[in-house]
């Protein structure tokens, strides 16, 4: 009888030691509920003529110094193929819900994602590769505050401003490299996509002759055209640029994935003068809008559309 009336009881007691020791399992692991983390690269343009394609390989995504799970293998990209808005996928994998701080690029400037030498390299006009760093690997680091949210996806894209990071180096086996470390960092910046927002339009051009029309996007009151025109020891002029696109043949030009915000526009004529097959700066374009160039006000997932004339070039 005393034995048929313990039964009941010990059972309720290891159902709740069970449930006990479930719950101090998930506390063990950590206990803390995850978000999804998406992230994605696109490019700026790269403002010579000679390249047809700019191929990294990346063998790591980094979060806080922390790998992260939802990129797998080793990735070559073609970046120039990612331009106005589109985007190459890095990854999409779950992370533990909390703020973060900064995204890591590790690439392998030895071996593509199929073994093939180099892993990231210039590809010239005439099918001739150009090893971009004689390193084993290089690291980019971009700073940006996000916070995933239980439940919830998080969407970011890295923006690798390849007129910024990749310079010439004149006529030999190599003509192009990376730009020196404490610049190349500063060619990649993080945005959270649905919180930004684009710029497009139209411009007309049919006073001044040229091979190429340039957009660059900067922060308003931030462009000092005495400092940006001139080149730094990279090569590299417009550097404090948010980022750039290329006009196109038929005039038209977009500008995505710029943080909500006041922005101006800067338009740049360049030639090739000289017919050595490099892009010269004649200078920068002087236009007619309905909308001030110099005060655009964007918000976040909000699309400017500009028609733009030009009435003239300053040297």
């Amino acid at each position: 009888m005393t034995n048929l009336k313990l039964k009941p009881i010990l059972s309720a007691l290891l159902a709740g030691a069970t449930v006990l020791f479930t719950a101090c399992k998930k506390d063990d692991a950590g206990g803390a509920t995850t978000g999804q983390l998406n992230v994605e690269i696109t490019d700026g343009p790269i403002d010579d003529p000679g390249v047809k394609g700019v191929f990294i390989t990346v063998s790591e995504v980094m979060v806080d110094g922390q790998p992260f799970a939802g990129f797998t293998g080793k990735k070559t990209i073609n970046l120039l193929a990612y331009q106005q808005g589109s985007v190459a996928a890095l990854g999409l994998g779950d992370i533990e819900a909390g703020s973060y701080q900064n995204i890591t690029l590790v690439l392998d400037n030895q071996t593509d994602m199929n073994g093939a030498s180099p892993g990231c390299y210039v590809l010239a006009a005439n099918n001739a590769k150009h090893t971009l760093s004689a390193s084993a690997s290089q690291t980019i680091t971009a700073a940006k505050d996000f916070t995933i949210k239980a439940g919830e996806k998080t969407e970011l894209v890295l923006d690798f401003d390849l007129r910024k990071a990749v310079q010439h180096q004149g006529s030999g086996a190599d003509q192009y490299d990376f730009v020196a470390t404490a610049d190349l960092q500063s060619s990649l910046r993080v945005v959270i996509k649905n919180e930004t927002g684009t710029v497009s339009g139209e411009c007309q051009n049919a006073l001044v002759n040229t091979d190429k029309i340039i957009v660059y996007a900067y922060k308003k009151g931030s462009f000092v055209r005495d400092v940006e025109i001139q080149a730094d020891n990279g090569g590299v002029a417009f550097k404090n640029a948010v980022t750039s696109t290329v006009v196109n043949s038929n005039g038209e030009f977009k500008i995505a994935f710029l943080e909500e915000g006041e922005y101006e526009l800067h338009f740049a004529a360049y030639n090739d003068v000289n017919s050595d097959g490099q892009l010269d700066f004649q200078g920068t374009l002087l236009l007619s809008s309905l909308l001030d160039l110099n005060a655009i006000d964007l918000t976040a997932a909000a699309s400017v559309q500009l028609n733009v004339t030009v009435s003239g070039i300053l040297p």
